[in-house]
């Protein structure tokens, strides 16, 4: 079975974020992953801090990719997130602010679909023609989706 992400993002699962502040998105982002996957969302914020501590998610291009693997859930959950304001605060790799999101919570038992899961995203967001397209469509959640919908293939 090939991972695809955009297979796991849904028009509730893609968010204009209103936060200012590192903390302030990621708080976001966690509430709505609570809600998609029903999973306590003060584990999911622990998990996710923790994981940032190891390693900044910021991966450059205006791009953070966040990513944990959590117990009790049967499918990943990708939810893609644009912020109104660039997030300064981010700790990127090539210390740019951040204005695109993609927030990964997979299933424990399947470490190599989380791994493709995640190859796939950074295959797909390496091109700054798509990230720049996510972002001039802040004004409409749907339009966000459409754009990862359309380039699918991979």
């Amino acid at each position: 079975m090939k991972y695809e992400f955009s297979r796991y993002v849904a028009q509730d699962s893609v968010m204009v974020l209103e936060g200012k502040t590192k903390l302030e998105v990621m708080d976001e982002l966690i509430t709505r992953a609570a809600d998609l996957t029903k999973l306590n969302r003060d584990v999911i914020f622990r998990m996710t801090w923790k994981r940032e501590q190891m390693m900044t998610t910021g991966v450059g291009n205006a791009l953070a990719l966040p990513h944990i693997r959590v117990n009790d859930i049967p499918n990943p959950v990708v939810i893609v997130g644009v912020t109104e304001h660039p997030i300064t605060d981010y700790q990127t790799q090539d210390d740019q602010p951040v204005r695109v999101i993609v927030f990964t919570i997979a299933p424990d038992e399947n470490p190599e679909a989380y791994l493709q899961l995640l190859g796939s995203i950074s295959r797909k967001l390496r091109n700054p023609e798509l990230v720049k397209s996510l972002i001039d469509n802040i004004e409409s959640p749907a339009a966000i989706l459409n754009v990862i919908k359309s380039t699918s293939a991979e």
